[in-house]
């Protein structure tokens, strides 16, 4: 029997929580002090600097939110803040809609052209390497009124 999982793990010291997803597991092992997964192709270590020797390129997603207002938005700019910020991409999207890429400033800036607008917006981030520490996000939206416009 394969089990198609949506493995997490959870940092107990800062509270930063991975997922892994689309790893079609039968069962786990721990050996000397390591996490493995089985499936029907081999033994996987659950864990590590790469992936089967292709770096990793960690995602993270934050939840969909409308601030609190029923009103339409558009994202103009995001502000990403911590002590290792390496080489990040970040785009949002509106009501679940398509993925908009922002335009980076530098300094952990991005700004979001006018196209673009909903009621409830969600960020992603996307890195290069592990290497990158996150302290916080925030988005910098512009209230459009209760009728949505472009």
């Amino acid at each position: 029997m394969s089990i198609d999982t949506l493995g997490l793990s959870l940092a107990a010291d800062s509270g930063a929580v991975s997922q892994y997803k689309g790893i079609h597991f039968t069962s786990f092992l721990r050996v000397g002090g390591q996490l493995y997964g089985t499936t029907p192709g081999g033994l996987f270590l659950v864990g590590g600097d790469d992936d089967a020797g292709a770096p990793i390129r960690p995602v993270i997603e934050g939840p969909a939110t409308d601030a609190g207002s029923d009103h339409f938005k558009r994202l103009r700019a995001a502000t990403i803040a911590g002590p290792r910020l390496g080489n990040l991409a970040l785009s949002a999207r509106f009501d679940g809609g398509e993925w908009r890429e922002s335009l980076p400033l530098g300094g952990g800036r991005f700004a979001f052209g006018r196209d673009g607008a909903g009621r409830a917006v969600q960020f992603r981030i996307e890195g290069e390497g592990p290497d990158f520490e996150i302290t916080r996000v925030t988005l910098e939206c512009m209230a459009l009124g209760k009728r949505g416009r472009g």
